[in-house]
């Protein structure tokens, strides 16, 4: 039985882990990025390919131009290799905004698009997240991911209002202190 426990328990770790990727790409907190990835980790994003230091730079300028981005996990299974070592297959849906001056990142990410230039596009990709995922000094963090795009679709970008222009609390990328997401400025003051 404790062995079927510890499963449970990593497998429940390698599932959030997966979903701290999701909240630091989304929030853009690089930081957060590096922290689910093991520093001699190697990782395979189609148009990128390499380690952990060029994945943060990569996505750094890739992603300085997203205003919005929003990747939402389903399945996930694991299946354990070794007492530390598993592959973790992760269901994905990646839904971004791009304005026209971000047009080149979305094309080296998607290829040539036939699609109007002087418009801002929405992105919407299936994909799958294949991680060796390793324990190593009792902590669970990817040592390999490669990106399995399965289906990509970019449609005219739709124009809607600020959220604060409506009463919403807007999601944020980056920033600092009140500049930051809602959910990194509660976390910093550890109260709502």
């Amino acid at each position: 039985m404790a062995d079927e426990m510890t499963k449970l328990l990593a497998r429940e770790e390698i599932r959030d882990l997966i979903k701290r990727w999701c909240r630091a790409i989304d929030r853009l907190d690089l930081g957060a990025i590096r922290d689910v990835f093991h520093p001699d980790a190697y990782d395979d994003h189609g148009s990128f390919k390499g380690g952990v230091d060029a994945l943060i730079a990569w996505i750094a300028e890739r992603h300085s131009s997203i205003p919005f981005s929003m990747h939402a996990v389903t399945n996930c299974l694991v299946d354990f290799l070794a007492e530390d070592e598993a592959l973790a297959e992760t269901y994905c849906i990646a839904m971004q905004k791009y304005p026209v001056e971000s047009r080149g990142a979305l094309e080296a990410l998607v290829g040539k698009l036939d699609m109007p230039a002087d418009k801002s596009l929405d992105m919407t990709i299936a994909c799958r997240y294949v991680d060796i995922v390793t324990r190593r000094d009792g902590c669970w963090k990817i040592a390999r991911r490669t990106v399995v795009f399965d289906s990509v679709s970019v449609v005219p970008g739709v124009a809607v209002p600020r959220p604060e222009d409506t009463g919403w609390v807007g999601g944020k990328r980056g920033g600092e202190g009140a500049d930051r997401d809602l959910v990194y400025q509660i976390l910093a003051r550890g109260t709502v």
